[in-house]
């Protein structure tokens, strides 16, 4: 199995990053450790996470961040749709004033 982002996803995840370096530089790299720790989890287990109420739609929570990893299963392709904090509307619940 292989990961891909999507431009939203991969949008959010530098999005996030750049929040923790100007707001928390000294965590700022164990977040991107935790995404990819998440990531390689979820490679090894893509069915792990539950599914949401969006048909196909994953979630996987990530405590200490309170960030959400929003992903698909398509073929042999773990797609990352979102990387979603948990104070945010989740991405199918929102519109582009949310953001």
């Amino acid at each position: 199995m292989r990961v891909r982002f999507s431009d939203p996803a991969a949008e959010d995840l530098e999005r996030a990053v750049s929040y923790f370096l100007e707001h928390a530089p000294s965590v700022a790299a164990d977040f991107a450790d935790s995404i990819d720790h998440a990531i390689d989890l979820l490679l090894e287990n893509p069915y792990l996470a539950p599914q949401t109420e969006k048909a196909g739609m994953r979630r996987w929570y990530i405590n200490r961040f309170r960030y959400s990893i929003f992903y698909t299963i398509e073929g042999d392709e773990l797609l990352i749709a979102h990387i979603w904090h948990a104070a945010r509307r989740w991405p199918w619940q929102t519109d582009q004033s949310d953001n």
